[in-house]
């Protein structure tokens, strides 16, 4: 939703944008968002709830296919995003499976949806969730070995362990609701109609409501057990001695196959046992660099998961075969990849996949929406220009603050900086490249707004706020030095100091979203500042609050730096009887040495 806010805010700056098509226009832009984030909205449904919204009874809005392309056009987007129902159909057809397990797929998809969209939005792509929810179904009805998610991670051009994270995802969803008989295989007469490809002339009513009687059926057969030949669902027991693979029992005798993981919660008969491994085998997992990369960043975690083996195990290994010169070690924001060697380096795709995957990171770790998360993906193509692989954590933190100012939340900068090792002034400072790169308005605090929080934040008088206000007036230093919030809070501890109100300098730093240091810092810079102004003329002694209190007050020693201390000895000699006889500028600077 929040995309599409930004996205409508666009097209109102368009000047070829018929204004009496702009809820048409509005509606195809939440179409094209749905379908980016992998959800099963029909455009038609969409188009009748954007009518029975509007105030016209006689409004009829219609999405078209012309009307999807125009608005990619504008939104520079490749080409329209294929409808979710139609990558499951693709790729089911890529694998040769059969009509009605691809039926089966497309309400698991239709479920999940019902049940929460954001875990169906929340993978890397549409494309691997298609991949995700056709594994699981074939893994509800035992028929997993026969559809493998590395084939399925292949044809929708993704990776094995993309598919099986979104398999693994909907399974926990669906949970126990995976044992009703809806999931099963009925023979394609008996099969309810799903929806098509781009005309989707499907029946999606009676799918939606079927589809959420499913989500909430008290006929789940949690703890049920598979028929002969096919696979219970999760919670599920098996036969004794079978061992599930992805978290759910086989039939009777049935094993998991190499290398795949058996998730918490599985069930099976007391005795069974999972393939898991303790050790990485070395040309294993080279060929799982090789096949992921560069559809997917190889990270250790992946790899661990790949395996079914412990990272140290893993890294291990990848660090073997990295000096062994089959794989290249390359810092990727906070995590470490590894590329094959000889491979194609094209660091602007390896430096979106990096900070998308520090941008899935820091949301999980914030617990921010789905829909910030979104946003902040939706900025990073435009975004990486000039940056490197290095700077992913950096940027990826940016767009995630950027994206929840857009979505009207606030991240914390300084909580944000703290996940990685940098400091906040770094999000400041990219906020800025982003903010020329991205064509959205992303809110920013200016050092004013700073001044005005931090006094409201910290109980401060009106004097103290008048006097930083003044002092942000006066300054004449270098603005680019400072970010907003160590200006803001700079100027604020500067009214502080001089007004004799306690305050702690940490916890104003906090509030202003800034480091100590850096907050000091900015004082010291607009005390040299505005004792310069005093000396040169441009500010007249009696229009100064602060000269008695600074100049001629014991604060004076507990201020500063050496050049802060200079300043403000040149302003007291100029305040011991020479006001009005102003000094220059290259005078000065010989008198501060610089």
């Amino acid at each position: 939703m929040q995309i599409t806010l930004v996205r409508l805010d666009q097209l109102r700056n368009e000047p070829d944008v018929n204004e009496d098509r702009l809820d048409n226009t509005a509606a195809a832009a939440l179409a094209l968002s749905a379908r980016e984030d992998g959800l099963p909205v029909r455009d038609e449904d969409i188009a009748s709830a954007w009518s029975g919204a509007l105030d016209a009874p006689d409004a009829d809005i219609n999405i078209t296919s012309q009307q999807l392309e125009a608005v990619s056009d504008y939104f520079d987007i490749a080409e329209v995003p294929p409808h979710p129902n139609t990558l499951v159909q693709r790729f089911g057809e890529s694998v040769d499976m059969p009509e009605e397990l691809v039926t089966v797929a497309h309400r698991l998809l239709q479920d999940a949806f019902a049940l929460d969209p954001t875990v169906v939005s929340g993978g890397p792509s549409p494309a691997a969730t298609a991949g995700g929810v056709l594994s699981l179904a074939a893994l509800v009805n035992g028929l997993d070995d026969n559809y493998e998610q590395s084939a399925l991670g292949k044809v929708s051009g993704t990776s094995e362990v993309s598919v099986r994270n979104r398999c693994q995802d909907l399974q926990e969803l669906l949970d126990d609701r995976l044992g009703n008989d809806r999931y099963r295989v009925v023979p394609a007469s008996q099969a309810p109609d799903q929806p098509s490809d781009e005309s989707q002339t499907d029946s999606a009513d009676e799918e939606a409501a079927t589809a959420a009687d499913g989500a909430g059926s008290d006929e789940s057969a949690s703890g049920s057990s598979g028929s002969s030949g096919s696979s219970s669902s999760s919670g599920s027991s098996g036969s004794s001695g079978s061992s599930g693979s992805s978290g759910s029992a086989g039939s009777s005798g049935s094993s998991s196959s190499s290398g795949s993981s058996s998730s918490s919660g599985s069930a099976g008969s007391s005795g069974s046992s999972s393939s898991s491994t303790t050790t990485a085998d070395g040309e294993a997992v080279l060929e799982t660099v090789q096949s992921v990369y560069p559809d997917e960043l190889p990270t250790t975690t992946n790899v661990a998961e790949t395996h079914d083996t412990s990272e140290a195990a893993a890294e291990g290994a990848l660090k073997a075969l990295a000096d062994d010169g089959a794989v290249q070690r390359k810092r990727a924001g906070s995590v470490d990849v590894w590329i094959p060697a000889g491979a194609d380096e094209n660091e602007a795709a390896l430096t979106v996949d990096a900070v998308e995957t520090e941008i899935d990171a820091l949301v999980e770790e914030l617990d921010i929406g789905s829909s910030t998360r979104l946003l902040a993906r939706g900025m990073v193509s435009d975004a990486v220009e000039g940056a490197d692989v290095e700077d992913a954590a950096e940027l990826a933190a940016t767009t995630v603050v950027a994206a929840a100012r857009m979505s009207g939340g606030d991240a914390d900068i300084v909580e944000v900086a703290g996940l990685r090792s940098f400091e906040p002034r770094v999000i400041a400072q990219w906020l800025d490249t982003l903010d020329e790169a991205v064509d959205a308005d992303i809110p920013r605090r200016d050092p004013e707004d700073i001044v005005e929080d931090v006094v409201a934040e910290l109980g401060l008088s009106e004097a103290v706020l008048s006097e930083s206000l003044r002092s942000l007036d006066r300054f004449d230093g270098d603005v680019d030095e400072f970010t907003a919030a160590e200006l803001g809070a700079g100027a604020v501890l500067f009214a502080a100091t001089i007004g004799q109100t306690q305050v702690e300098v940490d916890r104003l730093a906090a509030v202003a979203g800034a480091e100590t240091e850096y907050v000091t810092s900015a004082m010291h810079g607009i005390v040299v500042s505005l004792c310069m102004a005093l000396v040169r003329g441009d500010i007249e002694y009696e229009d100064c609050a602060w000269t008695t209190e600074l100049l001629q007050s014991e604060l004076t020693p507990t201020l500063g730096d050496s050049e802060t201390g200079r300043a403000i000895a040149i302003a007291k000699a100029y305040t011991a009887g020479r006001e009005g006889q102003y000094v220059d500028d290259q005078t000065l600077d010989v008198l501060r040495g610089d």
